[in-house]
């Protein structure tokens, strides 16, 4: 999929290529053909049908699906055109795609016996190719050698089977004559720039494919837009919002079609807890959104936490799958994702149609609650005794879901939870507390931190560049430094030694603004660097190392112009 901040800035194209030409033709309306369909009449967004978001948020655990012909490659979808595949043969692979092994209702049975309740499918990439029999164009399936539409299948197939289907359509289309830009993402801006380019005429396409996919292929649970294509065109989503809302209320929208959009979506990370807006964390099962031979996967463990962390966080979790390309899923994914379902047969009522809280999420502890009952996920106990705040309601009942013996004490000042060593689960020992009251309406508290951020200077105004915010795991808020400093520091200090392999500095700007830096450790004593970053070019990958046990870690930003941000400092522990 992704690294999905190709911004489109649209800065060097000329006043006639951005947003409309004058002297371009009207293209026609694509709601033309249904007459019964009342236009928006207010520009504003109409906002998603409470009773639609309420059931999304129920769902708790997708399936995200990359595939398409560049699964012949193994290779990343969209992103390897023009880098790990020539453009002239990535655009031809579509010739040579014929998934015969494909069968839809398999792909459903696989999904459901994985614990998943909605399907979320990539109908168009940004590399241009579309599943579907669409009218607007003849790169997509019905031209392939396999000539069947993938997008009926699925949708039909979920329908069939109990499961809310949803499609993924990337805004950006490298394949498109009037789309601006032809190749990934390398540089100051995306190159090349075609020589002729259409955005109105483009835009009008996008809409007649959308009024497609809405009113063809059954109830939408969700428009999956992708490629945040437009900070700086908004006009995009004021039209399509309205668009889709007309062709179906209840369909839900994503944030990245350049407005609010219905629910936001952190990207290979785990939402912050939050309960002011839905959120779905999207993350791999591998290492790249489509398939790849001998991919490394995602443990169970790895899974399931996730999952636990999203459903504790107030979000879900859509996770990806990227089928190979004869059609089938390959067996090892297949025997994970089962693993995972497995677990959530025998708990799923801790996770499904739960809300997050009344205890905010941390490395040791998510919980959920749904009616009267509050439930504790702990991962890990660092003494016989877990103390946490006391719960402003009279637990009643408790009992140990993963089996064995709990014994929970309430206080005025604090509620004991104690499990012994026997009884803990290598994973996720699972307490029920059944109160004798509202488990719904309890206050959310935040547990004491486990990470405390400083900097060598912060940007002014401080309440919003403050250096926490590059641990909060919320991609919307930023650390910067101050304007026109060429260096600086962060030094995390952790709560308890942690055992970590991997850092990743994420500047969310686009060019990044950072050049270089480093990664030091403590030792006890002193600092010992873990790896330097030179010569960063258009993205920040994860660097990998050999495990280090610390703690604190310090970052040095050794160059950056102008002024770096960083919306996270993500790290992975050793499982």
């Amino acid at each position: 999929m992704m690294n999905t901040r190709l911004v489109l800035t649209l800065l060097g194209l000329s006043g006639a290529v951005a947003l409309a030409a004058a002297d371009s033709k009207p293209a026609p309306d694509p709601l033309a053909a249904y007459p019964g369909i009342a236009r928006p009449a207010d520009p504003r967004l109409p906002a998603a049908s409470p009773a639609a978001l309420r059931s999304f948020m129920d769902q708790r655990f997708g399936l995200f699906l990359h595939w398409g012909p560049v699964s012949l490659t193994g290779y990343e979808l969209g992103w390897s055109r023009g880098d790990k595949v020539p453009v002239a043969e990535y655009d031809q692979l579509y010739r040579r795609f014929n998934p015969v092994k494909f069968d839809a209702d398999e792909w459903v049975r696989i999904a459901k016996a994985a614990g998943m309740k909605y399907v979320v499918l990539t109908a168009k990439h940004m590399d241009g190719f579309c599943l579907w029999d669409t009218r607007q164009t003849d790169y997509n399936i019905m031209q392939s050698p396999f000539r069947r539409d993938i997008v009926r299948e699925l949708a039909d197939a979920c329908h069939r089977g109990g499961l809310a289907f949803g499609v993924y359509y990337c805004i950006a289309d490298w394949h498109h004559p009037q789309f601006p830009f032809s190749t990934p993402y390398r540089g100051p801006v995306d190159t090349p720039i075609k020589s002729t380019t259409d955005l109105e005429h483009y835009t009008q396409y996008m809409m007649s494919q959308l009024t497609e996919l809405a009113t063809g292929y059954g109830p939408l649970e969700c428009v999956w837009f992708d490629s945040m294509a437009g900070a700086s065109w908004p006009e995009l989503g004021q039209r399509l919002v309205p668009l889709l809302r007309a062709l179906q209320p209840n369909i839900l929208i994503n944030n990245r079609a350049a407005v609010a959009g219905d629910y936001v979506t952190p990207e290979e990370r785990i939402g912050r807890y939050r309960d002011d807006v839905p959120w779905e964390s999207c993350m791999m099962l591998g290492t790249q959104w489509s398939w790849k031979p001998d991919d490394h996967l995602k443990s169970f463990s790895k899974l399931l936490r996730a999952l636990v962390y999203c459903a504790g966080g107030n979000g879900n979790l859509l996770l990806d799958v990227g089928p190979m390309a004869d059609g089938r899923f390959e067996p090892r994914h297949v025997a994970r994702l089962k693993e995972v379902g497995d677990w959530l047969a025998r708990y799923g009522e801790s996770i499904y149609a739960t809300r997050g809280g009344p205890y905010k999420p941390t490395s040791y502890l998510a919980s959920t609650r749904q009616g009267s009952t509050v439930y504790l996920h702990v991962f890990r106990w660092d003494s016989d005794r877990l103390v946490l705040p006391p719960l402003p309601r009279k637990v009643v009942g408790s009992r140990l879901l993963t089996g064995g013996d709990v014994r929970v004490e309430q206080t005025a000042t604090a509620l004991v939870v104690t499990v012994p060593a026997a009884s803990r689960q290598p994973v996720d020992t699972l307490v029920r507390l059944d109160l004798g009251g509202s488990a719904e309406d309890l206050p959310v508290m935040a547990l004491p931190p486990e990470v405390t951020v400083t900097a060598s200077a912060t940007r002014a105004p401080a309440a919003k560049y403050a250096p926490a915010f590059a641990q909060d795991s919320d991609p919307e808020t930023q650390w910067s430094a101050p304007e026109g400093q060429g260096s600086a520091t962060l030094e995390l200090a952790f709560a308890r030694t942690r055992t970590i392999r991997s850092v990743k500095f994420e500047d969310p700007q686009r060019p990044i603004h950072i050049q270089a830096y480093a990664v030091d450790a403590w030792n006890g004593s002193a600092w010992v660097q873990i790896f330097q970053h030179d010569n960063i070019g258009a993205w920040l990958s994860a660097d990998e190392f050999a495990p280090v046990t610390t703690s604190r870690l310090r970052v040095r930003i050794l160059k950056m112009e102008p002024t770096a941000l960083c919306s996270e400092i993500v790290i992975e522990d050793v499982e």
